[in-house]
C-alpha cells in the first residue's frame, strides 16, 4: 500500500450578506463561469484544461460534462444553490403560494367528483398543514390514483416550495450551506488513470449520502484543469450540500453532523469524549471535532476508494499540521481564490520555487530523522552496556556458586567418610557390648556367677564407648541384668542354708 496524504475542508455559509458573496465567488469558480467584472480564470485555472471537468446534479441521475451547460444554466444554478437573501422574491413566493394553493382546491374538488377519494383528502391534509411540509408527501402523493397525475405532482412540487420557502425563512446565523473539498495533493502522484474524475465524484456523492442522507446534494463538481498541462494530478471535487433538514424542515446540518462526529467517536472506542450536540463548542471541542470529522473522512475513504488502489489514505503528522507552511495555506483559504498566494497561476510562476521548498522539508526531515536515529543508537549503546555490565556481574557470582559448589562436595565427600569410619567403630563397640552382655546373661543362667560378674563388668565398661542414646538403652539393659543377677544370687544362698 502506498501512504498518501488526502485533503478535505468543509466551508459553512450563512445567509448574511457577506457569506452569500463568499459562497457565489466560491460558485462561480467552481462552475467556471467569467465575466467582463471577473476575470479570475487566469488566476485559478488553465482553460485548455476545462473540457474534462464534470458536474454531478441532485435528482438527474447521471455525471455531464461541465462546459455542456450553458452560462444560463450556470447561473441559474449558482443563485439555487447560494443561500437565500431574507427578501429574496419573498413576494413572488407569498403570490406563488396564494395561487397554487386555489389550484389545489380545484384540484380536490375534480378528484372528489371523479372518485378518487383519497388523493382529495391527502391534498386536504397538505392545505391543512402549517409550518415546513415534508418533501417526502409527494412521492407518497404518486403512489395514489388520480387524474392528470403528471400535473397534480407537479402542482403539489411547486406548492411545497413556495409553502416552505415562506413559512421558513433563514436566520441571518444559521449555516445555509456547506462546501467542501476532497483532493490528493499533486505531490502524492496519484495520476487521473489511477483514480478517474468521474470516481472522485461518485465517491463525494456516496460519502455524503451514506452519512447524511436527509440533507440534498446540490451538486458535486469535478476540476482538472488547476495544474501544469504536463502533469497528470491533482483532480478534486467540490460538493455544494443544503443545510436543510428534508424531514424536519430545519437548518440543522451542523448540530447533525455533531450526532454523526460522535457515532463515529463512539465506534473507535472514545465514547466518553463525545461532544455535545445542542450546546455550543469551545475551542478545544471544535479542535476534537475537526479531527475526528477528518478521521472519519480518511476511514471511509480508505474503505470505498483508495484500498481499491492500492492506496491508504494517513493524517499529516502533528508537526506537519503545526508548520509555517500549513498555517499559511488555512490563512489563505479564507481569501478569494484569486488573491491567494497558491493560486494556479502563481502556483505556475513558483514551481521550481516550490520543488525547492520541498527539498528542503525533505533534507529538514531527513536530517530530523537522522537525528532520531542517532539518539535511538545511542540509548541502544547505553543499553549494551549496561547489559555487558549485568553479563560481567552474573559471570563473577557464576564463579563465587561454582566455588562454592565445589567446597559443599568436598565437604560431603569428607562427611561420608567419616559418617563410614564412625558407622564401622559403632558396630564395632556394638558387637563388643552385645557380646560381653550375652556372655554375662549366659554364664549367669549356668551358674557361673563369677564369669557373669565379669562379663558384666567388661558389659558397663563397654557402655562408656557407646554413643549417648544408645548408651541410655544398653545401660538400662545391664541394670536390669545386674538386678536378675543378684535375685538369682540370693535365691541359690537360701537354697545352700535349707540343705545344710
Amino acid at each position: 500500500m502506498k501512504s498518501i496524504r488526502f485533503f478535505h475542508r468543509r466551508y459553512n455559509f450563512t445567509s448574511n450578506q457577506k457569506d452569500r458573496s463568499r459562497c457565489e465567488r466560491s460558485l462561480m469558480h467552481s462552475l467556471r463561469m467569467v465575466t467582463e467584472a471577473n476575470t479570475a480564470k487566469q488566476f485559478e485555472w488553465d482553460e485548455n484544461l476545462s473540457d474534462s471537468n464534470l458536474i454531478w446534479r441532485n435528482g438527474e441521475g447521471e455525471t455531464l460534462l461541465l462546459n455542456s451547460l450553458s452560462d444560463e444554466r450556470k447561473e441559474q444554478l449558482l443563485f439555487t444553490t447560494a443561500p437565500t437573501p431574507l427578501v429574496r422574491d419573498h413576494t413572488k413566493l407569498q403570490t406563488r403560494h396564494r395561487q397554487y394553493r386555489k389550484k389545489i382546491k380545484t384540484a380536490i374538488t375534480a378528484e372528489y367528483k371523479n372518485g378518487n377519494d383519497a388523493a382529495a383528502k391527502f391534498l386536504e391534509e397538505i392545505l391543512d398543514s402549517s409550518g415546513h411540509v415534508s418533501y417526502s408527501k409527494i412521492d407518497l402523493f404518486k403512489t395514489m390514483v388520480m387524474s392528470r397525475k403528471n400535473q397534480r405532482v407537479k402542482m403539489l412540487e411547486t406548492y411545497l416550495d413556495a409553502h416552505n420557502q415562506t413559512q421558513s425563512r433563514p436566520n441571518l446565523n444559521c449555516t445555509f450551506i456547506q462546501e467542501g473539498i476532497f483532493k490528493i495533493p499533486h505531490q502524492w502522484k496519484v495520476s487521473n488513470e489511477q483514480i478517474s474524475l468521474h470516481e472522485y465524484v461518485d465517491f463525494t456523492v456516496k460519502f455524503l449520502t451514506h452519512h447524511f442522507p436527509d440533507y440534498p446534494i446540490k451538486m458535486v463538481i469535478g476540476h482538472d484543469d488547476e495544474r501544469d498541462a504536463e502533469e497528470n494530478t491533482g483532480a478534486h471535487t467540490h460538493y455544494f450540500l443544503s443545510a436543510r433538514n428534508t424531514l424536519t424542515g430545519e437548518l440543522d446540518l451542523l448540530r447533525s453532523q455533531k450526532i454523526v462526529v460522535n457515532q463515529y467517536i463512539e465506534k473507535v472506542g472514545l465514547k466518553d469524549k463525545a461532544l455535545p450536540v445542542e450546546a455550543d463548542l469551545s475551542v478545544e471541542q471544535r479542535k476534537f471535532f475537526g479531527e475526528m470529522f477528518q478521521k472519519m473522512v480518511f476511514d471511509y475513504a480508505n474503505q470505498n476508494l483508495f484500498k481499491h488502489k492500492g492506496l491508504i489514505a494517513e493524517l499529516a503528522p502533528e508537526t506537519e499540521r503545526r508548520s509555517k507552511q500549513r498555517q499559511k495555506m488555512n490563512q489563505e483559504a479564507k481569501l478569494p481564490k484569486s488573491q491567494r498566494e497558491f493560486n494556479f497561476h502563481n502556483l505556475m510562476l513558483k514551481k521550481q520555487q516550490e520543488q525547492l521548498v520541498e527539498l528542503e522539508h525533505q533534507v529538514m526531515n531527513s536530517e530530523q530523522k537522522l537525528e532520531e536515529s542517532n539518539l535511538r543508537l545511542n540509548i541502544i549503546r547505553g543499553e549494551l552496556m549496561m547489559l555487558e555490565d549485568k553479563q560481567r556481574e552474573v559471570k563473577k557470582e557464576h564463579v563465587v556458586l561454582s566455588n562454592q559448589v565445589q567446597e559443599l562436595r568436598a565437604e560431603k565427600q569428607t562427611l561420608l567418610m567419616t559418617l563410614r569410619t564412625f558407622n564401622d567403630e559403632l558396630l564395632s563397640k556394638l558387637a563388643v557390648f552385645c557380646n560381653n552382655f550375652f556372655m554375662s546373661v549366659h554364664t549367669n543362667d549356668l551358674g557361673y556367677q563369677d564369669k557373669a560378674r565379669r562379663f558384666l563388668e567388661q558389659t558397663i565398661n563397654t557402655l562408656w564407648d557407646l554413643p549417648e542414646p544408645l548408651r541410655i538403652k544398653a545401660k538400662a539393659l545391664v541394670n536390669h541384668l545386674s538386678s536378675q543377677s543378684k535375685d538369682s544370687c540370693h535365691e541359690r544362698s537360701k537354697q545352700n542354708t535349707n540343705e545344710r
